[in-house]
């Protein structure tokens, strides 16, 4: 992982737009987000290579600034949980600014990601400045604890093919583009990155997704990625599943 200062006057404006992006710093004034990223080191992994590790001490926070990275877990039995590929202007590794002990999930860079990496430290002195961010903080993590009990609750009741019609919808929801007179996928997902989302293995998903195409809930765009053609009606799969 290269690290580095943040100092070229294209990344900075970048930066700053991101930052502002953020929940809990959203409300920050000017002249506080511009100390966020005074405070913040650029860092750069290359694809493949892990961002941290489940089980390493934790003191700081990252904002993909450009790039793809997946938030997962490995069990002891070599299967795999992909909570979330996150994108440009997302962010992960929050709970170490108030937790700060270790991590509870691993973080690999799928394509080279360039980061802001705020370290928990530098973040407290803005805390004891503006308390309010503890509480946008606050916020942003019962937000994250929110999806992840949806999630435990669809793997307790939803069957497989409900589970992977949860899945389309939300991937579908949080980074879609029109597509004919639904949504398609901006980014291509293979079938292991879908099963490693679903937490499942490649057969049965690859059934499901059989399932869903022929039922015409899910479609393929002409270059290969993922649509949903009718959000309405695949929502109204997960609901009756």
């Amino acid at each position: 992982m290269k690290r580095g200062a943040p100092e070229s006057y294209d990344s900075r404006v970048t930066g700053l737009s991101l930052l502002k992006r953020i929940p809990f710093l959203s409300a920050l004034s000017p002249q506080h987000l511009r100390e966020v990223y005074r405070l913040a080191r650029e860092v750069e992994v290359p694809a493949g290579r892990p961002v941290f590790a489940k089980r390493e001490d934790a003191d700081a926070m990252f904002i993909v600034l450009s790039g793809r990275v997946k938030i997962f877990t490995d069990s002891s039995g070599r299967k795999r949980k992909t909570f979330a590929y996150l994108e440009e202007g997302e962010f992960f590794g929050e709970m170490s600014l108030v937790e700060g002990t270790t991590r509870t999930a691993s973080a690999d860079a799928v394509e080279t990601a360039r980061l802001l990496m705020i370290r928990k430290r530098d973040f407290q002195r803005l805390l004891a400045r503006d308390p309010r961010l503890a509480l946008y903080l606050l916020r942003t993590l019962c937000q994250r604890l929110r999806r992840a009990n949806e999630e435990i609750e669809g793997m307790l009741f939803r069957n497989i093919l409900g589970r992977v019609a949860k899945t389309m919808l939300d991937l579908g929801r949080r980074g879609g583009e029109p597509w004919r007179d639904g949504v398609a996928f901006k980014t291509r997902f293979t079938q292991r990155e879908l099963a490693d989302l679903v937490g499942t293995t490649r057969e049965p998903l690859t059934r499901a997704l059989s399932t869903l195409r022929r039922a015409g809930l899910v479609a393929l765009t002409e270059d290969g990625r993922y649509a949903i053609p009718d959000q309405r009606k695949l929502a109204g799969l997960c609901s009756n599943d």
